[in-house]
């Protein structure tokens, strides 16, 4: 006896009615296990209360997410600095002779270098609170001496590095409303003043 063998009904092609089919068999059993559609009720609920929490917490009335210059515009201003009130006219001297930080190289991983625009000198504000005007004339990592002011302002000084050999002199001068600046003064040349607006 020999024997027949018949075929699988499954193994001819599927065209797009036995795709319908196996949708809505999929559906129907998906809406009749009572735990996957109450799960799936939940996932959305917590969608939308995770967004709409996420949009009642960032919600920043009364102060802006940034801190707004002198001239209306986003600053950026945070800074590590020694200050005491100066009223009236006065003025502020400094040497600088060395100048350190550090390029990270990992989370917690610190190089020894200078990075380009680190910063070191003296800054006069009108407060100490961000965004208020200011005066400053600094040393940088790369960039020699800089009198910036006002998050808008910068002109370049003398050039170079600060070093024990090389001592950068800064100084700021108010007198009114107006506060000028001392670039370093070297071998060749004087003092020079530059205002500060």
């Amino acid at each position: 006896m020999t024997p027949t063998v018949t075929p699988y009904p499954h193994s001819q092609r599927v065209g797009r009615d036995g795709f319908l089919r196996l949708l809505h068999a999929e559906w129907t059993k998906f809406r009749t296990v009572r735990g996957w559609l109450t799960g799936m009720l939940v996932a959305a609920l917590m969608v939308v209360l995770f967004a709409l929490l996420a949009g009642v917490s960032s919600n920043q009335q009364g102060s802006p997410p940034v801190p707004i210059g002198p001239g209306g515009e986003p600053v950026t201003d945070s800074f590590y600095f020694v200050h005491q009130p100066l009223t009236g006219n006065g003025s502020i001297t400094v040497s600088v002779s060395a100048l350190r930080s550090g390029i990270p190289t990992g989370p917690s991983d610190l190089q020894p270098a200078t990075v380009p625009w680190a910063k070191a000198g003296l800054i006069i504000k009108q407060s100490t609170r961000q965004g208020s005007p200011y005066a400053a004339i600094m040393v940088t990592g790369s960039h020699g001496v800089r009198m910036q002011d006002n998050y808008v302002n910068d002109t370049a000084g003398l050039p170079g590095p600060v070093s024990a050999a090389s001592v950068r002199w800064l100084r700021l001068d108010r007198s009114g409303d107006a506060i000028t600046a001392m670039p370093p003064p070297t071998a060749r040349a004087g003092p020079r003043w530059a205002p500060c607006t």
